[in-house]
């Protein structure tokens, strides 16, 4: 992992704050500009399913391929940004934190179906590139690991 670099003034910035993370299992809150109340979370795939829906409304960053389903839903046709309006800036969302763990995330691409971006682990000031959602998570998942072991250390 580097030393901290992340693009603040993303129009997609996410803060992801894990309060709880046990056996595998993560729960905890995602701030976005677009929403005053976070959204709440108990399992990954929730997190995924909001991240993406919050990409496609927002049109950015715009998908290069249509995501597939077995059911056709002719909303997902259209990306649509009329009528969505930033509510909290840059600092409010900066401000968050996790109980066990905070990262700033920001998706620069959606090319091959899925993402390509930068995430920064808040409390370490580390960041690192992902090729993929899939590595999003694992990034994620390691640095809970390096949480959970320096927790083990102290008592």
């Amino acid at each position: 992992m580097e030393k901290c670099r992340i693009h603040v003034s993303a129009p997609n910035l996410l803060c992801i704050c894990v309060d709880k993370a046990d056996e595998g299992k993560i729960v905890g809150r995602m701030y976005d500009r677009y929403s005053k109340e976070p959204f709440v979370f108990g399992e990954l795939s929730q997190l995924i399913n909001r991240m993406e829906s919050l990409f496609d409304r927002i049109g950015y960053p715009q998908a290069s391929t249509m995501g597939r389903r077995f059911s056709e839903d002719k909303t997902m046709l259209v990306q649509n940004k009329e009528g969505v309006v930033q509510v909290l800036k840059t600092e409010d969302i900066m401000r968050q934190s996790g109980d066990k763990a905070t990262f700033v995330v920001h998706v620069q691409y959606r090319q091959n179906a899925t993402w390509q971006g930068n995430v920064m682990w808040a409390e370490n000031q580390q960041s690192a590139s992902f090729r993929s959602a899939l590595e999003l998570l694992k990034l994620i998942d390691s640095a809970l690991d390096v949480r959970e072991k320096e927790g083990d250390k102290v008592c």
